[in-house]
């Protein structure tokens, strides 16, 4: 016995120093910070001094060192980040995760990511070349000569790092064109929609923005039912959901108590591990010049931010810069398709993708006129012949030119309004509102990009699939960027974007129709009248801002048809909005519109129905108000979005299952409360003061790839319970997926606030750290401040070494 529990004390010594040895060696995944390193690469020596928080404060004497020393910190910090980055865009996941990884290779094979790049890259100036060279060289500087081990997904995957090209920063700033570019989704659901629904009830879901008139949708059904629309929608993924965007907002010296202009951004994106972003200081040491604020591992530009003489801040517009074409097809071996002057060749091309432990997949890409067809890339779709039809995409990311990072190397120079905007005439992205303050006091707006002209007889208007074969629906040029909205110090002293409508009936030329809802964009614009003076203080108590003015709009019409119905539906009516994680009231809401939404559409949607959860709060709102007893009124206490069509609204009440009866919208409200009772009884449990929103809205910081192995899946994730919703100020995402029901995936991944009196007393914070290792101290430090609206600061008054934590010297060799 003596013996056995030796030999077991043994073993288990031994595997606690096994351990103790592992974790030692992972340990040495973490770079170098102190000391001195010798490389090729820089002109003269770099100090990058590391501050509290992992940021880099970075001394150079030149641009060309400072862009070298930010590719080798990005490199130091997020390296299986840019692999992973680089891989998706370049359609290379299958090499790391076998099979799984297909659908995103066949994806972006089809897109043709790395094609275009090289194109743009081709057609850059040589100042911008070299930009992208200087940083690679320091991405490549710092993979050649780090030592230990390389960071824990590396070593999990068995993947090596590859050296960094120009190339690649071009295909990883195409990947966030496509994560702000939605308009095609939006295509594709319609069309799936008037697959089985008519047009006025299609149009009843997407209503025009509040205050729009449009043409009724065309019947385009039978075409859209052979087009494999099914396919390209299950490519491309749904439609992003309402919130998805970004805030920001800068107000002149009249609205502040400096007298100085304050200026806040804080983009939505999807949250994940790393965040997204990484702050840096770059300090020109010839020039005395400084850039501060928000990088992209794997981009040498500083995107949102300032200098020392004017901050910047950027909100996606949502333009429509996609469109989807329904080709037809001609002859008998499906190789020509019809366009205005008769048939013409496909283009093809075959991709081999290589599959970690499988044979390589000979892909076969066809375009047409206006871009790759993306209808039969997850299958052979064998009778695609028969159907008649594809879908090619058109898209401006798509084009042989792209002089984006011109424009972002630019815009961090800019020491005016005018430099301003003419750094904003070389960017090629989806469309973003940028607003800008300088230090002289100015304030402005420039909503730069290549936005198509469509022809003045195209009804559909980028609402749906367009027929590829019919000239009218082509492009007809861009708008011209002398065109594009701008304004400078306008009247009033504020300029507030949260992706709703930002130009009047007069403006000429159509940006989009898919505009976010103005909930955000009107609390804004009243809490910053209601709050004024301004100070650091007010700006940062509006970024954590959880009232919803959605919530707000219905409860007045819900109020109507639930009153009295009990002590659940009592408390939701006196309820002021707050979505607050303690609260019982908004995970009730939540639950109620959902209920409602389902009574109201699925048995009209049927199978679809499992595809259309995201909440459509005007058709709700609606179907409600226009079932209201005659006389009521909406009370003025809230902003109120214009009612969409009465008779299409209150359409949607009756069942279409239950022929001997109509059913009213009151009616389902009612059964749609016993249901949100029912359904959360069952969830939590039957005393529903004790509910509270945080306990299923919980946001999931998403680790690529780790997040799908559960085995390891929580040591790369961030978790916590939040407050807010898809329409608070403070965005934070709901999931209607049944598997991660209410669940928060989205929300700010930065906020920044700017101080033009002083601008060393300006506000950061991301939502994790600025490490992508979990080893590091720097993985998720800033979650907490990031979580409880706290920020810090990245002064710039002194030398970059001033107050470091670590100081380390590059000396070229």
């Amino acid at each position: 016995m003596r013996a056995v529990k030796l030999w077991s004390s043994i073993v288990l010594l031994f595997l606690i120093c096994v351990l103790f040895l592992a974790f030692g060696w992972m340990r040495s995944s973490l770079p170098k910070v102190s000391g001195t390193v010798t490389l090729e690469g820089p002109t003269a020596p770099i100090t990058i001094a590391r501050h509290a928080h992992g940021i880099p404060h970075i001394g150079a004497a030149s641009e060309h060192d400072l862009q070298f020393a930010i590719g080798y910190v990005h490199a130091q910090d997020r390296l299986w980040q840019m692999e992973m980055n680089r891989r998706i865009g370049n359609g290379r996941v299958a090499e790391v995760l076998g099979e799984a990884g297909l659908g995103f290779d066949r994806y972006f094979r089809t897109l043709g990511f790395r094609r275009k790049a090289e194109s743009a890259l081709a057609n850059l100036d040589e100042a911008t070349r070299s930009a992208l060279q200087a940083y690679a060289n320091g991405v490549n500087a710092y993979a050649r000569t780090r030592k230990g081990a390389l960071p824990p997904e590396f070593v999990l995957t068995g993947v090596k790092p590859e050296p960094w090209s120009p190339v690649d920063t071009l295909v990883w700033q195409k990947m966030m064109w496509l994560d702000l570019s939605g308009n095609m989704r939006s295509e594709l659901s319609r069309a799936k929609l008037l697959s089985k629904l008519t047009p006025a009830q299609v149009r009843s879901i997407y209503p025009p923005y509040p205050g729009d008139e449009e043409s009724p949708f065309p019947d385009l059904g039978a075409i859209y039912a052979r087009a494999g629309i099914d396919g390209a929608a299950a490519l491309v993924g749904p439609e992003k959901q309402e919130g998805y965007g970004s805030n920001n907002w800068v107000v002149d010296g009249s609205m502040t108590k400096s007298g100085m202009p304050l200026l806040a951004n804080d983009p939505h994106l999807g949250l994940t591990t790393p965040s997204i972003w990484y702050l840096a200081r770059l300090h020109n040491t010839t020039t005395g010049t400084n850039v501060i604020g928000v990088t992209f591992p794997g981009t040498p530009s500083v995107i949102l931010g300032r200098n020392d003489k004017i901050a910047w801040g950027f909100t996606n517009t949502a333009p429509d810069i996609q469109d989807l074409f329904v080709e037809k097809l001609v002859g008998d071996d499906g190789t020509q398709y019809l366009t205005p002057d008769g048939p013409a060749d496909f283009t093809t091309r075959v991709e081999v993708i290589k599959v970690k432990g499988g044979d390589d997949i000979h892909l076969t890409v066809k375009e047409t006129r206006h871009g790759p067809v993306v209808s039969d890339v997850l299958g052979d779709r064998a009778n695609f012949i028969e159907d008649g039809y594809v879908l090619a995409l058109q898209w401006t990311a798509l084009g042989d030119t792209d002089t984006a990072p011109t424009g972002l190397l630019k815009l961090s120079q800019a020491r005016d309004f005018e430099a301003f905007k003419a750094a904003g005439q070389y960017y090629f992205g989806p469309e973003q509102n940028m607003i800008y303050a300088d230090t002289d006091g100015n304030i402005g707006y420039y909503a730069p990009a290549q936005v198509p002209v469509r022809h003045s007889d195209n009804e559909i208007m980028g609402r749906l699939p367009s027929p590829g074969w019919i000239a009218k629906y082509d492009w007809q040029g861009f708008i011209p960027y002398e065109e594009l909205p701008t304004y400078f110090n306008p009247e009033g002293g504020v300029i507030a974007t949260a992706n709703e409508k930002i130009v009047d009936g007069d403006y000429p030329h159509f940006i989009t129709r898919d505009w976010a809802l103005p909930y955000r964009g009107n609390r804004i614009r009243a809490e910053l009248e209601r709050l004024a003076p301004h100070d650091l203080d007010s700006f940062k108590a509006l970024h954590g801002d959880v009232v919803s003015d959605m919530a707000r709009d219905l409860l007045p019409v819900l109020k109507v048809h639930l009153a009295g119905e009990g002590e659940v539906a009592d408390a939701l009516l006196a309820w002021d909005g707050t979505m607050d994680a303690d609260r019982p009231e908004p995970l009730i809401f939540h639950e109620f519109m959902r209920s409602y939404q389902a009574r109201l559409m699925n048995d009209e949607l049927g199978s679809m129905a499992e595809d259309f959860t995201g909440i459509r709060s005007r058709l709700i709102r609606d179907s409600l108000l226009f079932s209201a007893p005659d006389g009521f009124e909406l009370p003025d206490a809230y902003y109120h979005l214009t009612p969409i069509d009465r008779e299409a609204a209150t359409a949607w009440c009756d069942d279409i299952v239950t022929e001997d009866k109509i059913e009213t919208c009151g009616e389902l409200a009612k059964a749609a409360l016993r249901d949100t009772v029912h359904n959360l009884s069952v969830r939590r449990h039957d005393n529903w003061t004790t509910w509270k929103w945080g306990d299923e809205h919980i946001l999931t910081q998403s680790h690529r790839p780790m997040s799908q192995v559960p085995v390891v899946s929580s040591f790369f994730e961030i978790e916590t319970p939040i407050s807010g919703s898809r329409n608070t100020i403070n965005v934070a995402g709901v999931s209607e997926s049944k598997s991660t029901l209410n669940r928060s995936t989205f929300g700010p991944s930065y906020r920044g606030i700017f101080d033009l009196s002083d601008l060393n007393k300006s506000l950061y914070v991301l939502p994790t750290g600025q490490s992508g290792n979990p080893f590091s101290g720097e993985f998720d430090d800033l979650f907490p401040r990031w979580r409880d609206v706290e920020y810090i600061t990245i002064p710039a008054s002194g030398n970059v070494t001033d107050g470091a934590e670590d100081i380390l010297i590059l000396h070229p060799h």
